[in-house]
């Protein structure tokens, strides 16, 4: 068999290859089958010559690439390469109905595809505006001008996770905060997977982005009631022994003092008996509300269970500083309330407790502080009482 047979018959079968080929000699190509023309739209030989860049906004080689036919119309090919003497044999699967069905996909789902080029820095997002209100209207923008539009207190964390996902060449997850065009913060959850040219150096991430705001709420409303009174809104009993203790070490290395005060309401019981559980709700409401202009915002005000209430003082001076808090408690618990057009006048009974005068943690403040309030009780309610005296 002469060598001119031999190369038609090798020709032959290269144009028969039902994925198209090429070879690629300093980033021209050289040859392909007649399977890659007519996937881009060139005549017989059209393509020899043809610098790839001309083809593909990206000169890597590897992994799915959107590429330009003659026409000026995309399709999407998946590469795959192979080092051979002084150039690269390509070869070039059509991908593009899979990823249209994937992006389909993923537009059904309300996620939002994305890609990142290495070369250019640009990211590039699918036709979706909806998806993503932040990025209405721009489908390309650098990183670095996304970057810009997340939330200041998660930017550091999105740019070096995103920076140490292309390094290492490692997935990665993460969910964060975007600034809308109209002012409001949407939090999104985000996927990114590499890609890597034919060195194994990564010239693409590509990746889905969704908004997970509404989940973000749940979350915080179920942490929120976790460590907080679901009537009145106060700190529970949870959230008030994390925070007394926290008062009491800070008082230790300080060399300070700490308060907790425990606050009854007189005669509460008569107003569930007389007018129902619904009035007595709308009572402990008003009550806490009362309660809360009465401490500064560096103090806790905790509801610790039926109609006790607790205030921790930090950074207590003087007796006297708990003493003006209580006077101002009492005063304003003394005042009428107006409950479903009902009239009711209640008062308090207030104990405290103080640290280290008379206890050495937050459990013995509260049960020293407990013990005060009975005996203001035993002299005539609406009054406070220190323990131990």
């Amino acid at each position: 068999m002469t060598d001119a047979r031999v190369l038609v018959e090798e020709e032959s079968l290269f144009d028969l290859l039902p994925v198209g080929i090429a070879l690629v000699e300093r980033g021209s190509i050289a040859r392909c089958n007649r399977t890659l023309e007519q996937m881009l739209g060139y005549a017989p030989g059209e393509l020899a010559g043809k610098p790839f860049a001309a083809l593909a906004e990206r000169a890597a080689l590897e992994g799915d690439v959107e590429l330009r036919r003659k026409d000026g119309s995309r399709l999407w090919c998946r590469l795959s390469s192979r080092a051979a003497q002084n150039c690269m044999l390509v070869a070039f699967a059509d991908v593009t109905e899979e990823i249209k069905k994937l992006r389909l996909a993923v537009d059904a789902a309300d996620l939002y595809y994305w890609e990142w080029d290495a070369a250019t820095d640009r990211m590039h997002w699918s036709h979706n505006p909806e998806v993503l209100p932040a990025l209405a209207g721009a489908t390309a923008q650098t990183w670095n001008e996304y970057a810009r539009m997340v939330h200041p207190d998660d930017r550091e964390r999105y740019l070096a996770t995103g920076r140490g996902a292309v390094a290492r060449g490692v997935p990665f997850d993460i969910e964060y905060r975007i600034a809308t065009a109209d002012g409001r913060l949407v939090w999104f959850g985000v996927r990114g997977v590499p890609m890597f040219d034919a060195a194994g150096k990564v010239y693409r991430m590509v990746g889905v982005s969704q908004d997970v705001t509404a989940r973000k709420r749940r979350e915080d409303a179920v942490r929120f009631l976790a460590y907080h009174d679901s009537l009145t809104g106060l700190p529970n009993r949870r959230l008030l022994d994390d925070r007394l203790r926290q008062a009491v070490h800070l008082a230790q290395r300080r060399d300070r003092k700490v308060a907790a005060m425990l606050i009854d309401l007189d005669n509460f019981k008569q107003v569930n008996d007389s007018f129902g559980h619904r009035a007595g709700d709308a009572v402990l409401k008003e009550v806490a509300q009362r309660l809360a202009a009465c401490v500064r915002r560096a103090d806790t005000l905790a509801r610790h269970g039926g109609d006790e209430f607790v205030v921790v003082i930090s950074e207590v001076n003087a007796e006297a500083d708990c003493q003006i808090v209580a006077d101002k408690i009492l005063r304003a618990l003394a005042a009428e309330l107006r409950v479903d057009g009902r009239t009711l006048t209640l008062g308090a009974s207030i104990g405290i407790s103080l640290y280290p005068a008379d206890a050495g943690d937050g459990d013995a403040l509260l049960r020293n502080a407990d013990a005060a309030m009975y005996r203001a009780k035993q002299l005539g309610r609406n009054q406070y009482r220190f323990y131990g005296r």
